[in-house]
């Protein structure tokens, strides 16, 4: 039996959070994903058999995020679940390199993102008194990047304090907000990034990781649901290191 609760995940069309969402389907009445890929959301939406429903949307236009949440309610969703999924920056720029700009693309790509959703759903889980958020920081947000830059590690440690302050804001109202810690994962992102490292540079990687490997999608996936369960609901202001040990 599913649970009649909806589910918004963003970023939802690829990645960690496709399977997040493959699986949310099975288990929830009503999953929605938003993601500025059309042509990946509709493969999502065949793969999940129609059984979610994804809507093309740029995260980082605060309007256009205003206008589907607001379509929602008009057709009677309201998600009390949100997986702030949508982010990353795949630039390896050296801090000597960067600029303000590049600073303002990670924290518009990561961060901003998060608190616009999240602003705009918290009403409906204070009316419900019941929510769960699960917000996508980094290991970079922990210690530092392999793949990665500067401007995207400032990114990943705001979302810490993020989830901090709101766990702590909502806690009496059946609220529930952690962050998930995901360290190199098989995504397509992270797999053109492998790829394009040599023998040497792989082994290197491999070497600061404890368990000795990537991690799988299905693996990180797994990460959340607990999270965002309803049996979560004496779990909040947590952050879950799924990194293979590299942050401990």
């Amino acid at each position: 039996m599913k649970i009649d609760r909806a589910v918004l995940i963003t970023g939802g069309a690829s990645g960690i959070c496709k399977e997040v969402a493959l699986k949310m389907a099975k288990t929830h009445k009503t999953v929605v994903v938003l993601d500025k890929d059309q042509i990946a959301l509709d493969q999502l939406v065949k793969e999940a058999d129609g059984h979610l429903i994804g809507i093309p949307c740029d995260l980082t236009i605060v309007n256009a995020v205003t206008d589907v949440i607001q379509s929602l309610v008009k057709d009677g969703i309201k998600p009390t679940l949100l997986v702030n999924g949508v982010g990353g920056d795949a630039r390896r720029i050296p801090f000597a390199e960067l600029n303000e700009n590049d600073l303002h693309y990670s924290l518009s790509q990561n961060l901003f993102t998060a608190f616009t959703v999240t602003r705009l759903l918290i009403p409906f889980m204070l009316e419900q008194q019941f929510g769960r958020i699960v917000n996508f920081s980094s290991v970079a947000g922990r210690t530092y990047t392999l793949f990665s830059n500067t401007a995207y590690v400032c990114a990943k440690s705001a979302i810490l304090g993020l989830t901090k302050q709101l766990a702590y804001e909502f806690a009496g109202n059946g609220i529930t907000v952690n962050a998930v810690a995901h360290g190199p994962i098989q995504t397509q992102r992270i797999i053109a990034a492998w790829e394009q490292k040599t023998e040497a540079q792989r082994a290197a990687i491999i070497e600061q990781i404890p368990v000795g490997r990537l991690g799988t999608v299905a693996e990180a996936a797994d990460a959340i649901f607990y999270l965002c369960s309803e049996q979560a609901g004496y779990t909040t202001g947590s952050v879950l290191d799924c990194n293979g040990g590299m942050y401990i």
